[in-house]
């Protein structure tokens, strides 16, 4: 996520990886997320959705409420059929509009940040950052 201050709101990336290596990444406010929770709870039985604290964009609250999202998306990718509202918010084209969602594969998601706790020495660092660099610059 990042905090644009011109605009004082938080903005979450987020980045979907799927098994047959498609991979897309969207930016959304709380709000948008928030519209997706009410439509989606209109069809299936949704977890909990974080709260949004007013005014409260101490990093902690941040990534507390960034973490919540998280779930909440990864939550609502395990549904089957795997929900056209999830789909469209994700830009997932062979899921949206017109698309069947029993014949896509699932959406991927991670159980905790990745990049939390990495140490910046480690090889995993370097694969990653390696990986990120070659998916951006090579074509």
């Amino acid at each position: 996520e990042h905090l644009d201050p011109t605009k004082a709101h938080t903005v979450y990336q987020v980045e979907v990886a799927t098994p047959s290596g498609r991979y897309t990444r969207v930016e959304r406010r709380y709000s948008a997320f928030l519209s997706l929770h009410k439509e989606c709870r209109k069809y299936y039985c949704t977890p909990n959705f974080p709260p949004k604290r007013i005014r409260n964009t101490t990093a902690r609250v941040l990534e507390s409420r960034r973490a919540g999202l998280e779930h909440y998306i990864q939550s609502l990718a395990k549904l089957r059929p795997i929900p056209p509202q999830l789909a469209s918010f994700l830009q997932l084209p062979s899921l949206g509009e017109g698309g069947t969602g029993d014949q896509h594969a699932p959406v991927i998601g991670l159980i905790s940040d990745p990049f939390l706790g990495v140490n910046p020495r480690s090889k995993m660092y370097d694969m990653v950052t390696q990986a990120t660099l070659s998916a951006f610059y090579d074509s």
